[in-house]
C-alpha cells in the first residue's frame, strides 16, 4: 500500500472492499479444506484446553506449572515462528503440509502421552511438588513435565505452519484478487476455529467428567490419530481442485528467490539466523500495515479470556469443569456472532473504520470484568451472582468486538500483504509478534502467580487491550487522514440547529 495513495484518498480500503466480485468456490474443494482445518484445529484446541485440566490436577497448589507449560511453548512461537512460517514457501508446497501434519499428530499424543503417565504412576509425587514448589520434587515428575512441555512447543510451531499455510497463504490464493471471495474464505477459516473452541473443551470437559482424566486422555488421542488419514484425504482434494495454488507456488518461488536468496528456512548456523531473522523483521515492521499487527498482537498480552491461565485461577475458586466450559461456550457463540456482524460493519462503515469500532467495543466491555476482580470477589470461593454477572459477560462480550476486529486486520494485512513476494514470512512473523506478547502473558502470571494476584493481571491486560485499540486509532487517522467526517459534524449541527 503507497502511503501518499492513502493520505490522498482515504476512503480507498473503503472502495475496495465495497467493489462487486464473484463470490463462487467449488464446493467440493471449500468442504474438504473446511473438513481438513476443523479436524486439525479440533485436536489441537482440545488437546490445549485437556493439557491444562490436567496440570491444575497435578499441581492444584500453584499456577506456576501451567504458568511455565504456556511461557515455553509461546517463547518457541516467538524464536522460530518467522521461520516455520517461511517453510510454506519450500518448493514442495504441499509436501511441507503433509509432513507438518503428521509431526502435528504426534506432538498432540506426546502431550496426551506425558501427562498420562503423570496422572498414573506419578499424581502423589506431582502434589507434593506443588505445595514445596521451591524444594523441588521427584525427579521424575519434573523430567515427565518437561517433555510435556517440549511437545507441547513442537505443538505450537506445527500450528502456526498450519495457520500461515491454509488461513493466510491457500485463503488468499484461492480468493484469486476477489474481496468476496476472501471475506467468504476468511469466515469460513474464523468460524471453524470459533466451533472448536465452543464443542472441544465441552466435549473434553464431557469427558473428564464422566468417565474421568485417564481414559479421557486416551478417548482424546484416539481420535486426533483418527483423524490423519482424513486429513491427507482432504488436502489432496484441496489441492487438485484449486490448480491456481500450484501456479501461485512457482511465481511465488521466483519473487522470493529475486528478492532475497537467503529466505532458505534450513539455516545454516546461529549468525544466519540471527541475520536473516533481523532482515525478516526490519521488512515487517517497515510494512505500513505493522500497526495493526502490533495493536492484534497487544490483545494476547491479557489474562481476561478463557484461557489456560484464567481457567486455573477460576479452578482455585472452586468452579466446576462443567461451568468454565459452559462460560467459554456462551464466549465462544459471542466470538461467532462477532464474525456475523464484521461483515455488516464493513459494507455500512468501510474495512478500516469498522476494526475501530470493534476494538474499541472490546476496550468497554472489558471494564465491568475488571470492576468485578476488585468489588465482591471472594478469594478461594465462588463469588456473588452479580459478580459472576459482571465477570463471565463482560469478557463473553468482549469476544464480539475481539473477534470481528481480528477478522478486520486479518483482511487488511491479506490485501496488503497479496502481492507480497514474502508473505509467508511476513504472516509468520505476526504469529510470532503474538506469541511475544502472548509469552509476556505468561511472565507476568509467573511472578503474580498467587491466586489472589490475578486481579492485578487482569488490570494490566485491560491496559494492554486500551494501548492496542490506541494504536489503531493513530493507523486508523494516517490512512484515512481524519477520524471523524467533517460533513457529518457539519450536518449534525445545522440539524440541531
Amino acid at each position: 500500500m503507497d502511503s501518499g495513495t492513502a493520505k490522498e484518498n482515504p476512503e480507498s480500503t473503503e472502495i475496495l472492499t465495497s467493489q462487486p466480485a464473484d463470490s463462487h468456490i467449488d464446493r467440493i474443494a471449500l468442504y474438504s479444506l473446511a473438513a481438513q482445518h476443523l479436524s486439525i484445529t479440533w485436536s489441537q484446541r482440545t488437546a490445549e484446553f485437556v493439557s491444562y485440566i490436567f496440570l491444575i490436577e497435578l499441581f492444584p497448589a500453584s499456577l506456576l506449572p501451567s504458568a511455565l507449560y504456556g511461557f515455553f511453548s509461546t517463547l518457541a512461537g516467538v524464536l522460530f515462528g518467522g521461520n516455520v512460517g517461511s517453510l510454506v514457501d519450500h518448493p514442495s508446497r504441499l509436501k511441507v503440509i503433509r509432513i507438518n501434519i503428521v509431526v502435528a499428530k504426534l506432538a498432540v499424543t506426546s502431550v496426551y502421552a506425558f501427562l498420562l503417565v503423570l496422572l498414573t504412576k506419578y499424581p502423589t509425587e506431582a502434589k507434593l511438588a506443588s505445595r514445596h514448589i521451591n524444594q523441588g520434587g521427584h525427579p521424575a515428575v519434573w523430567i515427565l513435565f518437561t517433555l510435556t512441555v517440549l511437545s507441547s512447543c513442537v505443538m505450537k510451531l506445527s500450528d502456526i505452519v498450519m495457520s500461515v499455510a491454509i488461513e493466510r497463504d491457500w485463503v488468499t490464493t484461492i480468493a484469486a484478487g476477489s474481496d468476496a471471495r476472501l471475506t467468504r474464505l476468511n469466515l469460513w477459516m474464523r468460524r471453524i476455529d470459533l466451533g472448536c473452541k465452543l464443542l472441544a473443551p465441552l466435549f473434553a470437559g464431557l469427558l473428564t467428567s464422566t468417565i474421568g482424566n485417564v481414559r479421557a486422555a486416551y478417548v482424546l488421542c484416539s481420535i486426533a490419530l483418527g483423524g490423519l488419514g482424513f486429513e491427507f484425504l482432504w488436502i489432496n482434494i484441496v489441492w487438485k481442485r484449486f490448480p491456481v495454488l500450484a501456479a501461485d507456488q512457482r511465481q511465488q518461488r521466483q519473487g522470493a528467490d529475486r528478492t532475497n536468496s537467503s529466505s532458505s528456512p534450513l539455516l545454516s548456523s546461529l549468525k544466519d539466523w540471527i541475520r536473516v531473522s533481523y532482515h525478516d523483521w526490519t521488512l515487517f515492521i517497515r510494512t505500513p500495515i505493522f500497526p495493526t499487527s502490533l495493536a492484534i498482537s497487544l490483545l494476547y498480552f491479557t489474562t481476561l479470556s478463557f484461557d489456560g491461565n484464567m481457567i486455573s485461577w477460576l479452578k482455585t475458586n472452586t468452579y466446576s469443569d462443567a461451568l468454565i466450559s459452559g462460560m467459554r461456550g456462551i464466549a465462544v457463540c459471542t466470538g461467532l456472532a462477532g464474525t456475523a456482524i464484521m461483515p455488516v460493519l464493513e459494507k455500512k462503515i468501510g474495512l478500516t473504520r469498522a476494526g475501530s469500532w470493534s476494538i474499541w467495543s472490546e476496550v468497554a466491555s472489558l471494564v465491568p470484568v475488571v470492576v468485578a476482580f476488585y468489588v465482591g470477589s471472594k478469594e478461594g470461593a465462588k463469588a456473588p451472582a452479580w459478580n459472576q454477572a459482571l465477570l463471565f459477560g463482560g469478557v463473553a462480550v468482549s469476544r464480539i468486538g475481539l473477534w470481528s476486529f481480528d477478522l478486520c486486520q486479518l483482511k487488511l494485512l491479506q490485501k496488503t500483504l497479496a502481492d507480497h513476494p514474502r508473505r509467508n514470512t511476513l504472516n509468520g512473523l505476526q504469529y510470532a509478534l503474538q506469541s511475544f506478547l502472548d509469552l509476556f502473558k505468561y511472565v507476568m502470571v509467573i511472578v503474580l502467580s498467587k491466586p489472589s494476584e490475578f486481579k492485578y493481571t487482569a488490570t494490566l491486560s485491560l491496559g494492554a487491550v486500551v494501548a492496542g485499540a490506541c494504536l489503531y486509532t493513530y493507523y486508523l487517522r494516517w490512512e484515512r487522514g481524519h477520524l471523524v467526517h467533517t460533513d457529518w459534524l457539519i450536518a449534525m449541527k445545522t440539524k440541531l440547529t
